[in-house]
């Protein structure tokens, strides 16, 4: 039985709500009791400020989390069994260009294999993201990988190479 799990880091959200915390804190030591009400805007603020600074971490926990447990890999809010994906494309998704490869590959393209690419693009169709985000968030990479059925699901993720290896072995073993 593989078990793969990808730990999304939290130091930006430990990191804000220490500071926010403090600073309530020390705001409260020099405010309370007279001035309750200010203490308590500023309170309420602070709440927001935590909820805007980490809307991004709380987001990819919710939607980029992802699982491998008794053949089944849950990315975000979707599982799906592990037996449906086929063995070419998990092998295909590790020759994948990393995005800052892309990049590069864009760059050094000339007009006609540009074309193609979009070409080839339009006929197989945008990938569709796994676990209910709307895109790929920043600092996380990406593998394309195809079902039995022939749909193309993209999984955002921090570490390709561990991901693809554990559904190499989970495959194998399903």
């Amino acid at each position: 039985m593989v078990v793969y799990e990808e730990k999304l880091p939290r130091r930006w959200t430990i990191g804000t709500l220490v500071v926010l915390t403090a600073w309530v804190v020390w705001q409260g030591a020099k405010l309370l009791p007279e001035d309750s009400t200010v203490w308590f805007v500023i309170l309420g603020s602070s709440a927001l400020f935590a909820v805007v600074f980490n809307g991004v971490p709380l987001s990819k926990h919710r939607y980029n989390r992802i699982r491998l447990r008794d053949g089944q890999l849950t990315v975000g809010r979707e599982t799906i069994p592990v037996a449906s994906l086929t063995p070419e494309s998990i092998r295909e998704a590790r020759e994948q260009p990393q995005a800052s490869e892309l990049t590069a590959l864009l760059k050094s393209s000339t007009p006609e294999e540009l074309t193609e690419m979009r070409r080839r693009s339009r006929e197989s169709g945008p990938p569709r993201l796994m676990g209910g985000a709307w895109a790929v968030p920043m600092g996380m990479d990406e593998c394309v990988v195809e079902t039995e059925e022939g749909e193309a699901l993209m999984i955002a993720t921090h570490d390709r190479e561990r991901l693809l290896e554990a559904l190499s072995r989970a495959r194998r073993e399903g």
